[in-house]
């Protein structure tokens, strides 16, 4: 009994490596555009079968969404390179701002040669973006119009006025840390909590992740 504990701790300790690499950390579908695509390599020595579905913001709901995937699965042999093509059904969502849902793309190993190895499907989900064609401009230009403001209490609220999503990371202060993820859907606004309280001006700093997933470091003063 102690050394079957043993074999199965080894073995839940064991990483799961990824071999299928998908280009991209994201993907925005522009509303004007008939498909979005995305490229995936398979890295590893062995074919898999790949699968691809997306699922609305909230992916437990179960709900339908208005998009498909051209091949929702596919076969790739050992470092074969393959693009993910995504169709819209041109309506369900809103036409004003963006929508969120989720692109889950699954590797599943086609069947060991040696019976007694272990093999895992394993799902990456990446940010899929609605954006429609009457929305100007992108991230960049939108995270430069949140307005961060100050509470009674201490705290420090964000306004995200535009009709983007943004991600922030790593919002801090010089002296104080703020929140290490920020996700500000269009129009939302965020409390963070703050471990003393801070004076109007201080200046906030934090990373956006802008449209094609690339890191960009920002700041703002405190109303």
């Amino acid at each position: 009994m102690v050394f079957l504990a043993c074999a199965l701790l080894a073995l839940a300790s064991r990483p799961v490596n990824a071999a299928l690499k998908i280009e991209g950390t994201r993907l925005i579908y522009f509303g004007q555009d008939r498909e979005a695509t995305l490229g995936v390599v398979n890295q590893a020595p062995r074919e898999v079968v790949v699968q691809t579905w997306i699922t609305g913001e909230d992916d437990a709901s179960g709900r339908t969404v208005p998009f498909a995937a051209t091949e929702p699965l596919v076969q790739l042999g050992a470092g074969e390179h393959h693009r993910l093509r995504i169709l819209y059904a041109g309506e369900g969502l809103p036409t004003d701002r963006e929508s969120l849902l989720w692109l889950n793309v699954m590797e599943i190993p086609l069947k060991p040669q040696d019976s007694n190895s272990v093999q895992f499907a394993i799902r990456q989900r990446l940010k899929l973006l609605y954006r429609p064609p009457a929305l100007k401009g992108g991230s960049s230009e939108a995270v430069q119009q949140l307005v961060w403001s100050r509470n009674d209490g201490g705290s420090v609220t964000v306004s995200n006025p535009s009709a983007f999503h943004l991600s922030l990371v790593d919002v801090q202060t010089d002296s104080q840390a703020l929140s290490d993820y920020l996700l500000l859907k269009p129009h939302e606004r965020k409390t963070l909590d703050t471990p003393s309280p801070l004076a109007a001006g201080t200046t906030l700093h934090f990373t956006e992740i802008n449209d094609i997933g690339l890191q960009a470091r920002r700041s703002a003063l405190l109303k």
